[in-house]
């Protein structure tokens, strides 16, 4: 076994950053490459019993998800020796369609379902630029 990947389907409200180093960490520790294979955000506003749907996020909560997905992939990069990165993927490149399997209706994406660039999508380039 050379490697080790995450899936890594987040949920904002639920999922720590501290969590997330645990993990890093550990995951460091073993010496083999470290892939991210399947980062996605949802968001789980506090209170709630399920995570929002993509209509009643608000701007604030947009702004959060950006503000977490630079914490993940600059920890990513802290974290994990140069040696050991085999990279990340996100997993959904826009929101989900209210029809699908996998989070329906949820601001999952780096862009709206449109292809409109989300603070989401800027949070993740300040990650990978070490901001």
């Amino acid at each position: 076994m050379d490697g080790i990947g995450t899936q890594m389907h987040v949920t904002l409200g639920e999922t720590t950053i501290e969590g997330i180093r645990a993990m890093f960490t550990n995951l460091a520790a073993t010496g083999k490459l470290i892939k991210v294979s399947e980062l996605d955000m949802g968001i789980r506003p506090e209170g709630a019993t399920a995570n929002a749907k993509t209509k009643v996020v608000t701007n604030e909560q947009h702004q959060q998800m950006a503000d977490f997905y630079q914490q993940i992939v600059k920890a990513y990069f802290e974290l994990i020796p140069a040696a050991q990165r085999y990279g990340i993927t996100q997993w959904a490149v826009t929101d989900s369609p209210d029809n699908s399997s996998w989070r329906p209706d949820e601001p999952i994406g780096l862009w709206t379902l449109d292809f409109s660039r989300k603070h989401a999508f800027a949070g993740f380039a300040k990650g990978l630029s070490g901001k």
